[in-house]
């Protein structure tokens, strides 16, 4: 399992991380820098491209040091290659190490953009194509036409559902399985355990999943689990071996911590607890929503089409 260091807390984007300080996020990018981790993910909504700008300025201060850089585009009417050379522009870059379209879109014919990315990897302008955010039933279709190198999802005691199935069909096709938001974007840090908790209105987490009527007696049972704990939720996630484990950190403080929780398992009986608390959270949600951030996939469209008008454009 790799360790990434994911960079969607390194500027405001959506009504997310909307108070992050951009010299606490260049700080944080050195520090991962230090502990040697070598492969940082972005992507051109994370700000609308000033994510990408940071990371490139704070990577530029290590001259001669190998690093892998992702980053992700939303479906556009615009070709891949040019959203790929407007990235390129911003990382200071000649080829990316992995590219992943961002969200699907009944807006704009992504798969015909997948395609387009994978002619771009026959070039060397990209290593590896991937995709994000997919159900596991799309990510099956998708497969039968169009190969994909990297599958990119959010995995956490907040959300688990289907994560085994996920794991088992990318090790069957050859797939890297890399997952995001191990502490349920926040969510985990035990600071939130209601809407009000939130200190700014703005901040799109508090319409989660976890805050619907008929799953919040979960999410507070789960917080309230003996032996939980951020760094043990984080060991969690670690413990089920994705290929790419993606810690997004808004200090480096929260980055020393999680790299430090890392380095051991949670105990046994611990872990079944754990278990036990996510799968009776994540079973109050069928029915609710098919995502953690409380869409479902059969109204996939008006909500991914939502993303692309606002993200899918960054400049």
């Amino acid at each position: 399992m790799e360790t990434v260091l994911g960079t969607w807390q390194t500027a405001p984007s959506d009504g997310f991380w909307t108070k992050q300080d951009t010299l606490s996020s260049e700080r944080t990018i050195s520090c991962a820098v230090r502990h040697g981790i070598k492969t940082f993910d972005c992507a051109q909504s994370y700000g609308k491209g000033r994510a990408e700008q940071i990371l490139a300025k704070v990577l530029s201060r290590f001259p001669g040091r190998s690093f892998n850089i992702d980053t992700k585009i939303m479906p556009s009417s615009k070709s891949v290659r040019e959203l790929v050379e407007k990235s390129l522009v911003r990382l200071r870059l000649t080829s990316l190490n992995r590219l992943y379209l961002h969200w699907p879109s009944s807006l704009f014919d992504w798969e015909d953009m997948l395609v387009q990315m994978h002619a771009l990897k026959s070039e060397g302008l990209i290593k590896r194509v991937g995709v994000c955010n997919l159900s596991l039933s799309q990510l099956r279709d998708l497969c039968t036409r169009i190969p994909v190198d990297t599958f990119q999802r959010p995995f956490s005691l907040l959300w688990n559902r289907e994560f085994e199935e996920t794991k088992a069909f990318c090790r069957e096709n050859g797939m890297e399985l890399a997952v995001y938001s191990p502490l349920g974007a926040g969510l985990l840090s035990g600071r939130y355990r209601t809407p009000a908790d939130f200190e700014d209105n703005r901040d799109r987490r508090k319409d989660f999943f976890c805050f619907n009527p008929a799953c919040s007696e979960a999410f507070l049972a789960l917080l309230n689990t003996p032996g939980f704990s951020a760094e043990n939720a984080l060991r969690w996630v670690a413990a089920r071996r994705p290929d790419l484990l993606l810690l997004g950190c808004r200090n480096e403080k929260q980055l020393e911590a999680n790299l430090s929780a890392l380095e051991s398992p949670p105990d046994a009986q611990t872990d079944e607890r754990l278990t036990r608390a996510a799968d009776t959270l994540c079973d109050k949600a069928r029915g609710i929503c098919d995502n953690m951030f409380s869409y479902n996939w059969d109204r996939e469209s008006a909500v991914s089409d939502d993303m692309a008008k606002d993200r899918g454009g960054a400049q």
